[in-house]
């Protein structure tokens, strides 16, 4: 039987190695596997199957990519086909394996050679022209793609400007199937006319509802403290809050300022470092939104309505691709969650296990993926239902009914694992000089510097103290630092009132711990080396308020 072919093309038509090989790379969650596909052509009826767990959108490749074969030069085989994607164990999902699945045939077929193959990954889509779309989750593939020590990534040229940025391989973008085959080094008999050049494509961004409760900035630090009229005591509560990574609980009245506080805590947040940054970046990519660059280091602050569903939060399905939700969003960031008690139940309750655990496992009828998301929570809350309870513009009519359903929409255990709890009140129930409170004022020391600048600068002191301390530990901040570890290095007499409290039931053991990891940062704060009873009594008072 001989092969039906293109005239002067160079495939050979022997059945003896009609085998190919290209490598190409699967994304599940932020997690990448290698992945081979293997072409095979043999004699018996004209037949094209895809294996190795295909979904229904990589198994409709079939169609797109004899569509695109076909604006070649190229005479589709007259004879069976079978591609293996290896591992079969895994599932994969998406069109991002179309370029590759097209260049396995030519490769089996002889068209191009397996040498050029060998360390070259190749993802994108095809389109039934022949051209080649763009593809999420660009950005990890290629640093899967220089892990696996591969020469080169060939992708859609509409993601080449984001995958330029990682260094140490080569990044080519193609427009067109026949533009790849020409890099690959394939007869010019074969590859023909590529197809008429169409608007640039900026990027293939997911149709994702759920955007549309959440906000996220990881924009230069513009907001500054200063802007904020008093509420000192409140700053240096977020100034605590931001050296030792503590989670936080806002309470009080409508515009009081308790948004305009949240959102400038990162502009006294380190920097990220450069991995910290490209992770970031790697999560807007599964997202399947633009990278920009120079990549930002400010840390992100995501911003949830109180009207956002479960799966703007932990994540799922947007069409047919899983993507991350708002916790992942807000990773080495700030979440900021206003009007929390309207939120619904089981999306104040998903925030509970990403608290402890740093990651959000989605969990859909495919299988699980997980996503990290290690994150900074903030809540706001007003301290009733109609908001007058503290506001010195009107009387509260809420009734002790009231007041006690709406607390606890709020759940007693997400409550515990927040560290500390701040009571913003009006600028104008303060002082004319509006001082802090005294609990705060025999630690802040010069309260003339409330600034982003000065804060920043007290923050990384702090920061580097504790880094200090925990070297070689696994943590580098309070908040991360187990509770027995601070129970050992804590001196016996400051922790006394937090062992009755444990013996008389009035506090619970996370309790106790979180009141020491305030208390640790406080004492970083000062500059100390382990905290008193002074610093228990404040952490305490921190965790505690606004109950």
């Amino acid at each position: 039987m001989q092969f039906p072919r293109a005239k002067s093309h160079a495939c050979k038509e022997d059945f003896v190695m009609n085998i190919g090989r290209v490598y190409t790379v699967a994304l599940t969650g932020m997690h990448t596997d290698t992945v081979t596909v293997q072409g095979f052509i043999s004699q018996g009826l004209p037949q094209f199957t895809i294996v190795g767990l295909p979904d229904a959108v990589l198994t409709q490749a079939r169609e797109r990519v004899k569509s695109a074969c076909k604006t070649t030069n190229f005479r589709w085989p007259q004879t069976r086909i079978t591609l293996n994607l290896s591992p079969s164990s895994l599932r994969k999902h998406g069109s991002s394996f179309d370029l590759s699945i097209a260049i396995c045939i030519f490769s089996a077929m002889h068209c191009i050679s397996s040498s050029i193959l060998e360390d070259t990954v190749i993802v994108g889509e095809l389109g039934l022209d022949g051209s080649v779309l763009p593809i999420v989750a660009a950005l990890p593939i290629v640093l899967h793609a220089r892990a696996m020590g591969m020469s080169r990534v060939i992708l859609p040229q509409a993601n080449e400007h984001e995958a330029q940025t990682v260094t140490g391989i080569d990044v080519i973008g193609v427009s067109s199937i026949h533009e790849t085959l020409k890099i690959l080094g394939a007869p010019v008999t074969l590859i023909g006319s590529p197809p008429p050049a169409a608007a640039p494509t900026l990027f293939q961004q997911i149709d994702n509802d759920s955007d549309d409760f959440v906000h996220t900035s990881c924009e230069d630090k513009t907001n500054d403290f200063s802007d904020v009229i008093g509420h000192e005591d409140a700053k240096y509560a977020l100034q605590i809050a931001a050296a030792g990574g503590h989670h936080v609980l806002m309470q009080g009245p409508p515009g009081v300022g308790k948004t305009m506080l949240a959102s400038r805590l990162p502009s006294i947040l380190p920097d990220l470092d450069d991995e910290d940054t490209l992770e970031l970046a790697c999560i807007r990519s599964a997202q399947g939104k633009p990278v920009h660059f120079p990549l930002s280091h400010t840390p992100p602050f995501v911003s949830v309505h109180h009207n956002a569903t479960l799966k703007s939060l932990v994540g799922g399905l947007a069409g047919n691709t899983i993507v991350p939700g708002a916790m992942t969003q807000a990773h080495h960031g700030v979440l900021f969650i206003d009007e929390a008690p309207e939120c619904e139940r089981a999306v104040m309750q998903a925030l509970r296990t990403p608290l402890e655990s740093g990651h959000v496992t989605v969990a859909r009828v495919r299988g699980h993926v997980n996503y990290p998301a290690r994150f900074q929570l903030i809540l706001a809350q007003n301290p009733c239902p109609c908001g007058r309870l503290w506001s010195p513009h009107g009387e509260c009519i809420c009734s002790s009914a009231e007041l006690r359903r709406y607390r606890h929409r709020i759940s007693s255990a997400l409550r515990d694992r927040l560290d500390m709890k701040i009571n913003v009140r009006s600028v104008h129930a303060l002082s004319s000089s509006s001082a802090p409170t005294d609990m705060y004022s025999p630690l802040s020391g010069d309260h003339q510097h409330w600034d982003s600048e000065h804060m920043r600068e007290n923050v990384r002191l702090a920061r580097e103290r504790s880094a200090a301390r925990y070297r070689g530990l696994g943590w580098s901040v309070n908040a991360q630092a187990p509770g027995t570890w601070l129970m050992e290095h804590t001196p016996s007499s400051a922790i006394a009132s937090l062992n009755a409290e444990l013996e008389a039931e009035t506090l619970s053991i996370r309790g106790a711990h979180k009141i020491l990891r305030v208390a640790w940062t406080l004492t970083d704060v000062q500059g100390k080396a382990q905290p008193d009873d002074a610093d228990i009594a404040n952490a305490h008072t921190l965790y505690c308020s606004g109950g």
